[in-house]
């Protein structure tokens, strides 16, 4: 069992998981090529699958297209381009 650390609970310390991270990425007819971050910088080697989130246009829109992807060194990535902020991030799950 684990004892209590005798500190306050606060909102104020709560925040999201998996927040999507700015990214480079280096696209030929809007589709992903490379995809450079702090740590690497990666071809892609094949796009697994497409889709569109659009959703809350009354709020703060939210468009979103979203590609799946298999890198060179066969790692499995997610990454988006926020199409209202014209930015791409990714997204780990």
């Amino acid at each position: 069992m684990v004892t209590h650390s005798g500190t306050q609970i606060r909102p104020d310390g709560i925040r999201a998981l998996n927040e999507p991270k700015l990214i480079t990425v280096v696209a030929e007819y809007g589709e992903p090529r490379r995809v450079i971050t702090k740590r690497t910088d990666m071809e892609v080697m094949q796009i697994q699958d497409v889709w569109i989130v659009q959703d809350e246009w009354w709020r703060k829109e939210i468009d979103r297209q979203y590609f799946a992807l298999l890198m060179m060194d066969g790692e499995f990535r997610t990454i988006f381009r926020d199409r209202v902020e014209d930015a791409w991030y990714e997204q780990a799950y």
